[in-house]
């Protein structure tokens, strides 16, 4: 029964101002939708191959452990098409009801994912320690365990790539996707591992000992991308070494003599800033204009699909860090 432990418990459950073309901004370029489109679609393919394969391997072996992993695989299909449309929607561009876009999506996906896996592994959590008191012999060792290799193996490739396209797009959509089927590669791990010490060495109690450890620290490594949903959602300012940046772009730009009045926040993978910028009031209004524009070319070098706002100020002012 090493696999029934581990998978039972895991049905798992960022627009322009002052010129003419909105249209060119404020999108996430191209090629890396692209790459977020693909991540999406990877993972609904694998899941599917793996639901066929343990499909196939339950009907010739009739192991309830082997079903249980079918299970959790069928789960896995439906949390990766849901995570399909949900991202299909976050990359939609800015409409008339939606000027800012639609990346929210992301941070209402990445908070009920979150909760979603955590309420997963607590059951898991909860299961294990009734198995740690009430040991069950396990059966189909061998099957088990070539099942186990062959998922591990092929959800490993799909969570490589995913985690490279979450890096490349800071996508939570992705990150959270990623995160589900890391803990299949790490169940999948715990269930071979386990399976192997019942057959080897009759150590029943390895099989819950391992889902404790592999539930605990997927719960930890999920608490980072349920904080960022959560502080997406609030408004929560940007982390201070990406403002830093901000800053240092702002401060690059010819004629910009101060600013102040800087507010940031991210909705979903979109970052969204505004600021005013302190100008020499003797400057011509063309010039001004010039040189708020250079202000936000130098913000979407680094953040290409940011939605920045610029007004311009006559006057030094002296709060550069307000």
């Amino acid at each position: 029964m090493g696999e029934r432990l581990f998978h039972s418990g895991m049905a798992h459950a960022h627009h322009h101002h002052h010129t003419l073309h909105v249209e060119d901004l404020g999108q996430i370029p191209p090629h890396l939708a692209r790459l977020m489109r693909l991540a999406s679609y990877a993972s609904v393919g694998i899941a599917s191959i793996l639901v066929i394969a343990k499909l196939v391997v339950w009907w010739i072996s009739d192991s309830l452990a082997i079903f249980s992993s079918l299970t959790d695989s069928l789960f896995d299909v439906l949390v990766s098409v849901m995570n399909m449309i949900a991202l299909r929607y976050a990359l939609k561009p800015a409409d008339n009801e939606h000027r800012f876009g639609h990346t929210a999506i992301e941070d209402i996906v990445g908070l009920a994912q979150f909760a979603f896996i955590t309420a997963s592994m607590i059951i898991i959590i909860l299961q294990s320690t009734e198995r740690l008191f009430n040991p069950v012999p396990l059966e189909h060792e061998m099957l088990g365990i070539a099942v186990s290799t062959a998922s591990m193996m092929l959800t490993g490739i799909l969570v490589a790539f995913q985690g490279y396209v979450a890096r490349k797009t800071n996508s939570l959509i992705v990150a959270s996707d990623r995160l589900h089927y890391l803990g299949d590669v790490l169940f999948n791990l715990g269930v071979i591992v386990a399976l192997a010490l019942s057959l080897y060495l009759g150590w029943l109690w390895a099989d819950p000992v391992i889902a404790i450890i592999i539930a605990l620290a997927i719960m930890i490594s999920t608490l980072e991308i349920g904080t960022r949903a959560f502080n997406n959602l609030m408004g929560r300012e940007m982390p201070d070494a990406e403002k830093e940046r901000l800053r240092s772009a702002v401060a690059g730009v010819a004629g910009v003599l101060g600013y102040h009045k800087l507010r940031t926040r991210y909705m979903g993978t979109k970052p969204i800033i505004q600021l005013h910028i302190d100008l020499d009031e003797h400057i011509s209004f063309a010039d001004a204009h010039r040189i708020t524009d250079a202000v936000e070319a130098a913000i979407l070098q680094t953040w290409p699909n940011a939605d920045v706002i610029v007004h311009g100020d006559p006057g030094a002012h002296t709060h550069t860090h307000a």
